[in-house]
């Protein structure tokens, strides 16, 4: 399905990553979607658009507020650094996507909470990263072929893999990008 997509972002300063929209699935059925430290909702909106059910976290309330009235979307406000359990049941999301966020200990329950079959779209930046500027924490970091080696030990067929730097103007950044489906 290749056609386009408008979509208006009043309120949110950043268009979806073009990567995500081009790995989320556009079907006829509407699917069950975590949207995991969601910031202003961007791939939540996207996801919403394209009919799919939407669970939208993160720490920031006051972002959370604008994507209440969209009935697809349901905004939930956590800290889930400092939550002493996972919220999710396993095997309950057919898709999770991750962008710009990174906290290790909750790997385990990510990759658990996606359905057989289901995708996991995780895209964030890499340690190259800082020598662009931030973020530079390597706390918060992938490290080389991290998001692979995880989902290859984890029972996920890879559809799609980078570990780019991209320019935007005469910004840089390094990331790493996964698409992969739970087998």
């Amino acid at each position: 399905m290749n056609k386009k997509l408008k979509i208006s972002n009043n309120n949110f300063s950043l268009p979806p990553s073009q990567w995500i929209v081009n790995n989320l699935s556009q079907t006829n059925t509407s699917i069950n979607l975590l949207d995991l430290a969601c910031g202003a909702g961007r791939h939540s909106i996207y996801a919403a658009k394209i009919g799919h059910r939407v669970v939208s976290v993160d720490i920031d309330k006051n972002k959370l507020t604008k994507l209440r009235d969209n009935k697809l979307i349901n905004p939930i406000q956590m800290d889930i650094e400092k939550s002493n359990t996972w919220p999710f049941k396993k095997n309950i999301f057919e898709t999770i996507i991750v962008t710009n966020y990174l906290y290790r200990p909750i790997f385990k329950y990510i990759l658990e909470s996606i359905n057989i079959g289901g995708k996991l779209l995780y895209e964030t930046f890499t340690e190259e990263n800082s020598v662009f500027g931030r973020p530079n924490n390597k706390n918060y970091l992938l490290k080389p072929q991290e998001l692979l080696d995880y989902a290859l030990k984890n029972n996920f067929k890879i559809i799609s893999y980078e570990e780019i730097i991209i320019s935007k103007s005469k910004q840089k950044k390094a990331v790493q990008r996964i698409s992969a489906k739970k087998i």
